[in-house]
């Protein structure tokens, strides 16, 4: 019975952790204008706070290990949510200082989790890991879709962008409640040589396998933020009132619920994921140039290019997983595929509202990311192939 309840406990702290772990940076795209308006950002400023969180999503990455090293695995998440928590709480004061500094401890602490949830998933439900991650997976998707759809309405039925954020506080808090007894609870460590943990992280960083793999996840999430960013003001600027913007955002990552969750639990009975990173990519690409040339089909845009965002996650993630040959090496391709992957993605988003300022208009920022994208493309077909990198 104490098993049971162990593991009921694990699943709801999952869940609610899950829950947290999108909607402090989905929110932010829909209440860009009323931060410029009511907070006096600047595009330049704005443009940091879009960024920003997504270059921590990189930096934290390399800090998972050595965080799970020191306090143990179940601490260590247990520390990342009270961070969080804390952060969302003090970004409510408001100020431009107090908000991009809050910014990073969020965008660090969400990178933390990221990394560790994947172990948490291996160590919590060793029997059920496919299955279990498609829970995840969707529940992302959910709670970045709700998050930027309710954004705006929440802000003008509460009466200001804290109230809208400080919702999120609530699933925080829950998540922090169900953590507790987990992580007063011994967690198994996986410890290997010195040796054979140099000679297995020699290997990732040598195969070619490894850079498509980190390509791939850079130019997809570069995609993600960049739209989670900046649809919003790109579709205000084409016409569009501020809650018909927020709600088409909402509909692009609302797609990825059902996606997400059976891309997760049927892609591993594909041998070769080429054709299938291709198909999805695809969709992304012509999803940007409805976009950008067809504002009277701009729902269907958003259709595809939630659906190509839904896919191509998981499927990084997957590739992470399945392209290893041991547990070492799927840590150290877990971090560098995160670490360096969301680097790319915060320069990609920063220079994606960035070039909107000095031009103008958005031209020549979907360029760029169309450009992207089609690297992306490639980089998926090379990394599909079915190799795994070798164990030395």
């Amino acid at each position: 019975m104490a098993k049971r309840y162990a593991a009921v406990f694990a699943l709801l702290a999952l869940i609610f952790t899950s829950l947290v772990l999108r909607p402090p940076v989905a929110a932010i795209g829909p209440l860009i204008p009323e931060f410029i308006s009511v907070e006096k950002l600047s595009l330049l400023e704005v443009g940091l706070l879009s960024s920003i969180s997504v270059v921590c999503f990189g930096l934290g990455a390399f800090t998972g290990p050595w965080l799970v090293k020191r306090f143990g695995l179940n601490r260590a998440m247990l520390f990342v949510l009270l961070a969080l928590t804390a952060a969302m709480a003090l970004r409510l004061v408001g100020g431009v200082l107090p908000i991009l500094s809050t910014t990073v401890i969020i965008g660090l602490a969400i990178a933390i989790g990221n990394v560790l949830i994947p172990t948490v998933v291996r160590e919590q439900f060793p029997k059920k890991i496919e299955l279990i991650t498609g829970v995840y997976v969707t529940l992302l998707a959910i709670s970045a879709s709700l998050a930027a759809t309710i954004a705006v309405p929440s802000s003008d039925a509460l009466g200001s962008w804290r109230e809208a954020l400080a919702i999120w506080i609530i699933p925080a808090v829950i998540a922090i409640v169900f953590w507790i007894p987990i992580a007063k609870a011994k967690s198994s460590t996986l410890t290997v040589s010195e040796k054979t943990h140099a000679d297995e992280k020699r290997a990732v960083y040598r195969s070619p396998l490894t850079w498509a793999i980190v390509a791939f996840f850079g130019l997809q999430s570069t995609g993600f933020y960049a739209t989670l960013n900046w649809l919003p003001s790109l579709l205000i600027d084409r016409g569009f009132t501020e809650l018909d913007a927020g709600g088409l955002l909402g509909l692009t990552t609302f797609v990825g619920v059902p996606t997400g969750f059976a891309i997760s639990i049927f892609i591993r009975r594909f041998q070769s994921l080429s054709a299938i990173s291709v198909a999805v990519t695809s969709f992304t690409l012509i999803g940007l140039v409805i976009i950008w040339g067809y504002n009277d089909l701009v729902v269907f845009g958003c259709l595809l290019l939630g659906f190509g965002f839904a896919a191509t996650f998981p499927l990084s993630l997957i590739l992470v997983g399945s392209r290893a040959s041991t547990s070492t090496q799927t840590t150290q391709l877990s971090a560098l595929a995160q670490g360096i992957g969301y680097l790319i993605a915060a320069t990609g988003t920063f220079l994606f509202g960035e070039l909107r300022r000095l031009t103008g208009n958005w031209e020549l920022s979907l360029i760029m990311i169309l450009a992207l994208t089609t690297i992306q493309l490639a980089a998926g077909f090379y990394a599909g192939r079915n190799r795994v990198i070798p164990a030395k």
